[in-house]
């Protein structure tokens, strides 16, 4: 198994990007956003690459405080960040997001703001 854990928030695809007629570039933030996964997976001492070819099981975790001060739930869309997140750490690892077979995303109530991605075969 691979786990890799970011100790910082995980940005929303809303920010990301800025257009220019029809292409999409991405903004200083979030290649920087790509370079710290980037440095965090390099850091790691432990053996990172999955084998090419087999399937994978991706869970992420983002803790972070999802609820107001009364107690409602925030307005925060989980699933805007699963995407640019996937796409950063598999980048890094040197491999294809294609090979994702099952993915699921968790929101934890937290009050520290980090992710965790694990990988697994399946």
């Amino acid at each position: 198994m691979i786990k890799i854990i970011i100790p910082f928030k995980t940005p929303t695809i809303n920010h990301l990007y800025w257009h220019r007629g029809n292409m999409k570039i991405l903004t200083t933030k979030a290649r920087e956003f790509r370079k710290k996964i980037e440095k965090i997976i390099n850091d790691s001492s432990m053996p990172l690459v999955p084998k090419r070819g087999v399937r994978l099981k991706v869970l992420v975790e983002v803790h972070e405080n999802w609820l107001t001060k009364v107690g409602t739930i925030r307005k925060k869309d989980l699933m805007n960040r699963e995407k640019f997140l996937i796409d950063s750490v598999f980048g890094a690892l040197n491999t294809d997001d294609k090979f994702i077979y099952e993915l699921t995303m968790k929101k934890i109530q937290s009050e520290k703001e980090f992710t965790v991605v694990n990988i697994t075969s399946l």
